[in-house]
């Protein structure tokens, strides 16, 4: 894995544990939206995963 995908991992994993603390539906809509943007990023450095 590249370097930048394990910033975008570790920001994901980030947003996914903040979310679970979090109750406010407005908060959560808003991290799951940057969760999207982290996720869509990392399928454009690399469009064919090799897994």
């Amino acid at each position: 894995m590249c370097e930048k995908c394990a910033e975008l991992d570790e920001k994901i994993a980030r947003y996914k544990t903040l979310s679970a603390r979090v109750t406010d539906q407005l908060t959560q809509s808003g991290i799951a939206l940057l969760i999207e943007r982290y996720e869509a990023q990392k399928r454009e450095l690399h469009p064919d995963p090799k897994e």
